[in-house]
């Protein structure tokens, strides 16, 4: 090989390697500011998800206060004050008033319950009048509280809800109004986001991912669509059931 032909290839290969070099750094720097552009845009997505479900919220949070203030439960709370401690009160009265309340309000749930915790009244399980609902550690420090998810026992199943806590201000002993929402395809689909965003939910009811717990208002059924396999999400939801705690990631 000559001269002349070896410094030409030298020469070749310098190019080279420079115009390489010069490509994978502008790959890289791309790459990088896709991703960052990317994470913005998700937080920002999901900034707005979670503006729009606080919203949600608060409108479950007035509807309830609006119940604890109204004309209806102010009189059972009179009545119920005007009994005697410790004596047993006749809610039969009373049976019927959550379920029309709920339907006039358009809520989902809701119960009358007195200062220890007592159903007075249930929209969604009448005859669990007189029980106690277990579902609270404290009636006091959950009323006043903003909207929280809570697993409401109902007659035949368990459902998800979007509950607020509200107390009336008549007499020694408050009546305690709890309402809420269902969590559902419904709702998801009520919530107003981007239209290149869609939200799902998953309904935690094991050690283990199901399929038919994931909602999703673009599918005809939980997970049915194949263009969009439920078990797609099933890495990532296992890694919120393992570390309690939020996480993101990529799905195909």
């Amino acid at each position: 090989m000559t001269f002349r032909r070896k410094l030409l290839t030298v020469f070749a290969l310098t190019v080279f390697l420079s115009v390489a070099a010069v490509a994978l750094l502008v790959l890289a720097v791309t790459r990088s500011a896709f991703e960052k552009t990317e994470k913005q845009r998700t937080a920002a997505l999901i900034t707005q998800f979670q503006r729009e479900f606080t919203r949600r919220g608060e409108g479950v949070a007035r509807r309830v206060e609006a119940i604890a203030g109204s004309e209806p439960v102010g009189r059972m709370a009179t009545a119920l004050n005007g009994a005697t401690p410790g004596a047993s009160t006749d809610s039969a009265e009373y049976f019927e008033l959550a379920r029309q309340t709920a339907d006039s309000r358009q809520l989902d749930f809701l119960e009358f319950l007195d200062g220890q915790g007592k159903i007075i009244s249930s929209a969604q399980w009448p005859a669990k009048f007189g029980y106690p609902d277990t579902g609270f550690e404290s009636l006091s420090a959950s009323s006043g509280q903003d909207a929280f998810l809570k697993r409401e026992e109902l007659q035949d199943s368990t459902a998800l809800g979007l509950f607020a806590v509200r107390a009336t201000r008549v007499g020694e002993r408050p009546v305690y109004v709890v309402g809420g929402q269902r969590l559902d395809k419904n709702f998801l689909s009520a919530l107003d986001l981007p239209a290149d965003m869609r939200a799902l939910l998953y309904q935690n009811r094991g050690d283990h991912f199901s399929a038919e717990s994931l909602l999703d208002p673009s599918n005809p059924g939980n997970g049915s669509d194949p263009a969009r396999p439920a078990e797609k999400f099933a890495p990532i939801i296992n890694a919120v059931l393992q570390y309690n705690q939020e996480v993101s990631g990529i799905v195909s």
